[in-house]
């Protein structure tokens, strides 16, 4: 009797291992199946190499950049002008100034102390840096030289949505 106890046991832990191991499987084939949002790099994109000068005379380059929010905005973008007072934590924030410089740096004090802003052409070598498209608001979530999260809205790319 004692061996079928321990038989059932055994078959028991098994099952829950099997169990456990395949839902991750399933997990793992789901999230590599999820579809790229038009004009967001894929999550696990590694960021290029680039160096900009921010509105302050500093410069930012793609090595001081770990888990932040990094946001590619333009001031005539209606979305970009909602999120624009939404920028609570950390942002470093990429304003593409559209040949409109007046109206970049207009846009961009409105972004809060929060956010380090670096004033960018269209397709930047910053842009190309993070494989972004031309769709604004882009937000990334950028970890351990990789994009974390991508969205164009902020709840997509929350700390709570990174794993």
């Amino acid at each position: 009797m004692s061996f079928l106890v321990a038989v059932v046991a055994v078959l028991a832990v098994l099952t829950v291992l099997n169990l456990l191991l395949s839902s991750a499987i399933i997990r793992l084939l789901n999230e590599q199946r999820r579809p790229v949002t038009p004009g967001l790099p894929a999550v696990g994109t590694e960021v290029g190499a680039f160096e900009v000068t921010d509105a302050d005379g500093r410069t930012v380059t793609d090595h001081e950049l770990d888990d932040v929010l990094v946001a590619f905005l333009s001031p005539t973008c209606g979305p970009c002008r909602r999120i624009a007072g939404r920028l609570t934590e950390p942002t470093v924030a990429f304003v593409i100034d559209g040949g409109d410089r007046d109206k970049a740096v207009e846009y961009a004090a409105g972004l809060g102390s929060a956010v380090r802003v670096a004033f960018v052409g269209d397709r930047s070598p910053v842009s190309a840096a993070f494989n972004a498209g031309d769709v604004t608001p882009t937000l990334l979530r950028v970890r351990d030289h990789r994009i974390a999260a991508a969205g164009h809205d902020l709840d997509a790319v929350r700390p709570q949505h990174v794993r």
